[in-house]
């Protein structure tokens, strides 16, 4: 019942947003209240659960065929949970600040309305036990998606990033009708306890069952191919709906595939193995096409992807170790990519956050306009670079915990004694930490070092306490799990035992002796951070009666540097972008310095997506040739279309006898 009190609370907050709409104080005030209420009430039966207590369902008759509300709370339920309102209580307490400081830009009631039902759907998606509840929060969740992205709709480029995302999504709808249906009308029920009793074996039937599943849960989770609307839509959302969107939305395609996974009986080999090849290839793409970008929101989105395939390949390992009875196995590749949930939510919305910050400051989102933020914007800064080093997984920020379990899980023996290519998928995820490491190296340098390129980056300072407080929250909620790992990785173990179907007592004895190296890790990472801390003071306390002046590096000869000899984020990316040309496929032109003293010189480059420019786009282009033709018909004279449906009837008569 806690769970229903915490929906009501932002239902009730999505209400007083349009009833208060006339009343800038008051509503600001309805919507903390309501974010903090409701988002505090969810987290107590989540932690209840992830703690070993049980919770009652909720079974109400709905007027819906078939139809129930059917609510439930079982471990992978409440794990979900956490960032749903750890993630929505900050970005709800966060938006109040930024849409005051819109300025009028943007809708302020409709963007909170939608925010509550946003917040709220997802709250219901993880908890329902009914398909016709499910699909109907899913809806619910997608059209509040929608209307957030395009809060800007004056802006072409954000309609048309609305237009693909809602085609999209509702494909992605489409196939779970499907899905539902199909097992559904095998089960002759819609509840999930009848489904998962009538869960066919290996065989076609579940195969399919297993495609359409991917199709439509892999579109929400943004998985590559079916990525390419991301990036269109996320950017453009107001920062912290977007920090919603990639953080917890994408998990909600993750919560429906492990949900289905915990139905099947048994799991195919085959389906770790695809988990694995989609893993790798969105975690590799996802991160060389984040490294190019310029836009910083748009490099966040392809980041979201790159994060996404990592948790993919824990569910690959998971798989694998289901198919072959290797319950270890599929303990560490489960607790890991849940684990990734919650790291990944905490990161990416405190990244989205601060690109929210930077973005009004400077009124742009281009990482090249920006430049000496750091003693600007120092706060704003601090946080970002928290961000950014649980990103790249660097200890001791909560990012690196997540992988180093992969790693355990594909190094480890248990994996390499399944399959042959362990090695290579270890590599592949190398790989990934590496150019994680250099594209968000190259986008905080970018933003925060050296001297500032414009006027607005020299004019830049940190947003009111409102925007702050919400990003202190999230970064010290990852130097917390990242120190304090234990806890929080046995919750993702208890996770895990829904989707393995064993008790979470038998999955702490299989995976226990494995998770024991997290107390270390902690103890080493709280260990580096005290020593840095040590360091500080001891420089602080030998610099006290000591005079410390501040003068110019050498200029390497130039006796004005300017802000223009420093490298952008596109010149230190440049020599990776050359290795990975044939991947990327960049297109740039450049208008070359000509005569002794030039006056103009210019360069530009663009990546285009590999799937929505490269494929879609021309494919579009050939479809809309060819129904020209047809559309020559349609002329506006009524005779004519009289006399097609008169010829129509004709041929249909003369087609029957």
């Amino acid at each position: 019942m806690l769970m229903v009190v915490a929906v009501s609370f932002l239902a009730a907050g999505a209400v007083l947003a349009l009833l208060l709409a006339g009343h800038p104080r008051a509503s600001r005030a309805a919507a903390l209240f309501c974010s903090a209420a409701g988002c505090l009430t969810g987290l107590i039966p989540a932690f209840f659960v992830l703690s070993g207590g049980e919770l009652t369902p909720v079974r109400i008759p709905w007027p819906v065929p078939m139809g129930e509300l059917s609510l439930a709370l079982d471990p992978l339920s409440a794990f979900f949970l956490l960032p749903i309102f750890v993630v929505g209580l900050a970005g709800g307490v966060y938006g109040e600040g930024y849409l005051a400081a819109s300025r009028g830009h943007l809708p302020e009631a409709a963007v909170r309305f939608f925010y509550f039902i946003l917040t709220a759907s997802m709250a219901v998606i993880v908890c329902a036990r009914n398909a016709m509840l499910f699909l109907a929060a899913w809806e619910v969740m997608a059209l509040a998606s929608f209307f957030l992205v395009c809060a800007q709709d004056r802006d072409p480029k954000v309609r048309r990033a609305g237009l693909i995302y809602l085609l999209c999504t509702h494909l992605g709808t489409l196939c779970l009708f499907v899905f539902f249906a199909r097992m559904g009308s095998r089960a002759g029920s819609m509840d999930f306890s009848a489904m998962k009793a009538a869960m066919p074996g290996p065989g076609p039937a579940v195969t399919g069952l297993f495609a359409l599943a991917l199709a439509g849960f892999g579109m929400k989770a943004g998985l590559i191919p079916l990525h390419f609307w991301l990036p269109e839509a996320h950017p453009v959302a107001p920062s912290h709906a977007s920090a919603v969107l990639s953080a917890v939305v994408l998990k909600m395609g993750v919560y429906g595939l492990l949900r289905f996974i915990s139905f099947c009986p048994a799991v195919p080999g085959s389906w770790g193995v695809v988990f694995l090849a989609l893993g790798t290839a969105s975690a590799v793409f996802g991160v060389l096409f984040a490294m190019v970008q310029h836009d910083l929101k748009r490099l966040l989105a392809y980041s979201s992807i790159e994060n996404v395939g990592i948790l993919t390949m824990g569910m690959g390992l998971g798989c694998l170790g289901l198919a072959h009875g290797n319950r270890v196995l599929a303990a560490i590749g489960f607790s890991a990519a849940l684990l990734h949930v919650l790291n990944h939510s905490l990161f990416k919305s405190l990244l989205f956050l601060g690109a929210g910050a930077f973005n009004q400051a400077l009124g742009s989102r281009n990482i090249e306009g920006a430049g000496g933020l750091l003693r600007r914007m120092p706060w704003t800064s601090l946080f970002a670079w928290v961000g950014a080093a649980a990103a790249c997984g660097l200890p001791p920020f909560n990012g690196f915990i997540g992988e180093w379990l992969l790693y355990r899980g594909f190094l480890g023996g248990e994996f390499a004694a399944t399959t042959r290519f362990a090695v290579f998928v270890a590599a592949a995820l190398a790989l990934v930490g590496g150019l994680a490491a250099a594209c968000f190296t190259m986008a905080y340098g970018a933003l925060t070092l050296g001297e500032p390129r414009g006027p607005a980056a020299r004019d830049a300072k940190d947003p009111e306490d409102v925007m702050l407080w919400p990003m202190a929250l999230l970064g010290v909620a990852c130097l917390v799990v990242g120190l304090m790992p234990g806890p929080f990785a046995r919750a993702a173990a208890r996770g895990a035992a829904v989707i393995i179907g064993l008790t979470p007592n038998e999955v702490a004895s299989v995976i226990g002796g494995i998770l024991a190296p997290l107390a270390l890790i902690g103890a080493l990472g709280a260990g580096v951070l005290g020593l840095a801390a040590l360091f500080w003071v001891l420089r602080r306390g030998l610099l006290r009666d000591r005079s410390v002046e501040v003068r110019p590096t050498w200029g390497c000869g130039f006796s004005r540097p300017s802000p223009a000899m420093q490298h952008t984020a596109s010149s230190y990316a440049q020599p990776l972008v050359v290795v990975f040309q044939g991947l990327l496929m960049r297109e740039s032109s450049a208008q070359p310095p000509t005569g002794y003293w030039p006056a103009r010189a210019g360069f530009h480059s663009r990546t285009p997506d590999m799937v929505l420019d490269r494929a879609l786009a021309p494919a579009s282009s050939v479809v809309k040739r060819s129904l020209s033709v047809v559309r020559r018909v349609q002329h506006g004279h009524l005779q004519y279309y009289l006399l097609h449906v008169l010829l129509f009837l004709i041929f249909v008569l003369v087609w029957k006898l």
